[in-house]
């Protein structure tokens, strides 16, 4: 009898083990395509704009520009549906909705055909990406299986950005600009498949189905305009009507979110969530080093391309090296944290990303390939175990019914963060280029204010310490 029971008990761990790794593989795997499709276009840009005959290199940037802000701009929606009416549900048809958009951009007859598939792509990763980690909480209980879980997703999303980078030249090359759109079809298909059969449904059973319509329209007007007017800011020139108008949008739509959701029981973001555990401070921080790593990312691709002479490729294939090291880490950064903890991780993490950068702070006028590729090995390693901690204080402690909306806000954190660092590091290195008539001196001072980004997420951290470490809580 007891043999018997312990082989049954045996049957159903291992059953159990399968389902969840299942899981982790449809949901890592989407993640994945998510990142590598914000990155894939960059190099396929050249061929794109001389293919559909762009009247300039501006409407080519639409190109660009039209997944992130689409992608920003929709996520908080996507999160709230998602715990609404179903993260498996949700997830599927936002599938859906990717394949027919990456059908529409690599078929695309005009350039407002391309513009519009590349908005709707992001559109559906806005929904994919918050539903994607509310299920991976569903799935996986708080604690070592859940830490290690989204040691894998982290490493899934830099995998996939850092692909996007390389596979764009690739296909490019060999296959032509629109197969880095018609490459997602089969692999949505793959996905969708899996996801039909292994996933399992989750939701907000006990909230209310209404929609908090007025919060979606503040949030996506405010998201939009605050993104675009950072990251477009330096092309059209601080004090021109359209950022300033996009400034005149954003703020106002911003405060107003906060005013509106403070006051409302069926909030699209409840503000009470940033006092839940280590949420509110995960975010904090999340923002702080995604600004550092996006603007340090953005310096180094230009003075790699424009100074060093590489090419696309060449470029993503030097991006590639410090990608494989986060790969590798951000596997077992979940097993750092069960070990030490949440609170000491994060803070090695952070430490280990700002030496990286002041490797680079420095960087040469002449041949500095190799200062380069050391400086952004030893960031990666950093980055991404800070990365990982920030995902798991991000979404321990959600609320059953805000597990998408928690991954949402991490998404979210981390496309302010970009749009920031990036925005900054943009003017700083243009006003140190125009004053010392030197463009890789503008470049040194960029890289500084991404030192300065990665030390006040290191001062945040240890203020906000007793979050990390659990001793603070919402009050009930």
């Amino acid at each position: 009898m007891k043999e018997a029971s312990a082989r049954t008990a045996g049957r159903d761990e291992s059953t159990f083990r399968s389902r969840h790794l299942w899981q982790l593989t449809v949901i890592c795997g989407t993640q994945f395509l998510v990142a590598l499709d914000y990155s894939i276009i960059n190099v396929a840009a050249p061929s794109i704009r001389e293919s559909m005959d762009f009247s300039s290199g501006g409407g080519v940037a639409w190109v660009l520009s039209a997944y992130p802000l689409a992608f920003c701009g929709f996520l908080l929606l996507g999160g709230r549906i998602a715990d609404l009416y179903g993260r498996k549900r949700v997830f599927i048809w936002s599938l859906a909705g990717f394949l027919l958009a990456s059908l529409l951009a690599g078929l695309a007859w005009s350039p407002a055909a391309l513009i519009a598939g590349r908005a709707l792509q992001g559109v559906a990763a806005a929904f994919i990406a918050p539903a994607g980690l509310g299920l991976l909480q569903a799935a996986i209980p708080e604690g070592p299986p859940r830490e290690r879980a989204l040691g894998i997703y982290g490493s899934a999303l830099s995998a996939g950005f850092v692909s996007g980078m390389v596979l764009g030249g690739v296909l490019t090359e060999f296959a032509g600009w629109r197969s880095v759109f018609l490459i997602n079809v089969p692999i949505v298909v793959a996905f969708g498949l899996l996801a039909r059969a292994h996933l399992e449904e989750s939701r907000d059973r006990h909230a209310s189905r209404h929609l908090d319509l007025t919060g979606v329209v503040l949030a996506t007007v405010g998201m939009v305009a605050f993104v675009f007017a950072l990251t477009e800011g330096e092309k059209y020139g601080w004090s021109s009507v359209p950022i300033l108008a996009c400034a005149a949008v954003a703020v106002p739509a911003v405060a107003l979110f906060v005013w509106v959701e403070s006051r409302k029981d069926n909030a699209l973001v409840p503000i009470s969530i940033f006092r839940t555990a280590a949420i509110g401070a995960a975010n904090l921080v999340n923002v702080l080093l995604i600004c550092s790593y996006g603007g340090m990312l953005f310096v180094l691709t230009l003075y790699l391309q424009t100074h060093l002479g590489l090419g696309a490729l060449q470029t993503g294939l030097t991006f590639a090296v410090s990608g494989a090291i986060a790969i590798v880490v951000g596997i077992y950064a979940g097993r750092y944290v069960e070990r030490f903890g949440l609170y000491r991780v994060l803070l090695c993490g952070i430490v280990i990303e700002t030496a990286g950068i002041l490797i680079m702070v420095g960087l040469p006028e002449g041949y500095g390939f190799a200062l380069v590729l050391i400086g952004t090995s030893v960031n990666a390693f950093g980055h991404i175990i800070a990365l990982v901690t920030t995902s798991i204080a991000g979404t321990n402690g959600a609320e059953e019914g805000r597990r998408a909306t928690a991954g949402a806000l991490l998404n979210v954190s981390q496309q302010l963060g970009l749009a920031v660092g990036v925005g900054v590091v943009t003017s700083v290195a243009a006003h140190f280029a125009a004053a010392s008539g030197g463009a890789v001196d503008g470049w040194r001072w960029a890289l500084w204010c991404s030192v300065v980004f990665a030390v006040g997420a290191i001062v945040a951290t240890v203020l906000l310490r007793k979050r990390f470490q659990g001793e603070a809580t919402a009050p009930a």
